[in-house]
């Protein structure tokens, strides 16, 4: 449940650190053990994957609506 929560804040743009903290973790490492446990990728990877992906979703919406 932790971790699930984390991925939704790291999703929104959230730093690490304050992630683990909202999440309860005690402190950022303690929150990539769990992760990359769970997710198979550090917090960090997973949150520049969620950026990259927005960031392609953004740029293909553009040129799409262009014309």
């Amino acid at each position: 449940v932790r971790v699930t929560q984390a991925k939704k804040l790291l999703r929104l743009g959230m730093p690490i650190p304050q992630a683990a903290l909202e999440t309860g973790f005690v402190d950022q490492s303690h929150l990539t053990r769990h992760f990359k446990r769970q997710v198979g990728v550090t917090p960090g990877q997973y949150a520049l994957d969620s950026k990259n992906v927005q960031d392609r979703s953004a740029r293909s919406f553009y040129t799409h609506s262009r014309g």
